[in-house]
């Protein structure tokens, strides 16, 4: 058990500091004048200081590290008091949040140096919500993590029939995600993941309200 909390802590320290590491690897080989934002297609549309490179890079870091501590202690805050058969899957999710927080701000700090964001970040975000949808089946009911929805938080079964629907679509729609954004445009990339998310939402939703009317007629 002791091991494993070390690795665990060592872990959110390595993925915390791997972005600020990187741009101190780098630094000197920055231009003066970089990149500070990106437009849809992947060029860079605003330029500023190696300074205020950093500062989006430390709002991500800081928004991680803050969701991944407020996921792995639910139980403390939720009034629903999240179920101990969760707590494996919030740890899970609270990691790959921060996995995902920590990548981003990599590819922003490789991304000063070549001017260009590619579509890096749609498969990113495709992998992500793939790895989530894995996990969404396992999450009992609460107020933060997963589709509080008003039918879902008040009935258990609810919850549950909709999770394992929404599950199974955020795993393959975050696969097709994934996959589409190799071949795609950045601008289509974008388009089709929002698409791809408003549906992966929208259906399970649709679902709880349908499970909800049926049980109540």
């Amino acid at each position: 058990m002791k091991n494993n909390s070390l690795i665990q802590v060592l872990s959110i320290i390595i993925l915390f500091c791997a972005p600020f590491i990187y741009a101190a690897f780098i630094w000197d080989e920055l231009p003066d004048r970089v990149p500070t934002h990106f437009g849809i297609s992947g060029k860079p549309d605003a330029y500023g200081s190696k300074t205020q490179a950093l500062i989006p890079i430390v709002i991500l870091m800081v928004v991680g590290l803050g969701v991944y501590f407020l996921i792995t202690n639910i139980e403390k805050v939720d009034p629903k008091r999240a179920k101990q058969a969760s707590k494996d899957t919030f740890g899970k999710m609270a990691m790959l949040t921060l996995m995902l927080m920590s990548s981003i701000s990599l590819y922003i700090v490789h991304s000063t140096l070549n001017s260009g964001t590619g579509n890096f970040l749609f498969v990113l975000m495709g992998l992500f919500f793939a790895a989530m949808g894995n996990l969404m089946h396992s999450v009992q009911p609460n107020y933060f993590v997963g589709l509080r929805l008003p039918w879902t938080l008040a009935n258990d079964e609810n919850w549950r029939k909709t999770h394992q629907l929404a599950g199974k679509l955020w795993f393959g729609g975050g696969l097709l995600i994934a996959v589409t954004s190799l071949f795609l445009s950045a601008q289509f990339s974008m388009i089709f993941m929002l698409g791809a998310i408003t549906l992966m939402c929208l259906i399970p939703t649709v679902f709880s309200y349908r499970m909800f009317k049926k049980s109540a007629s």
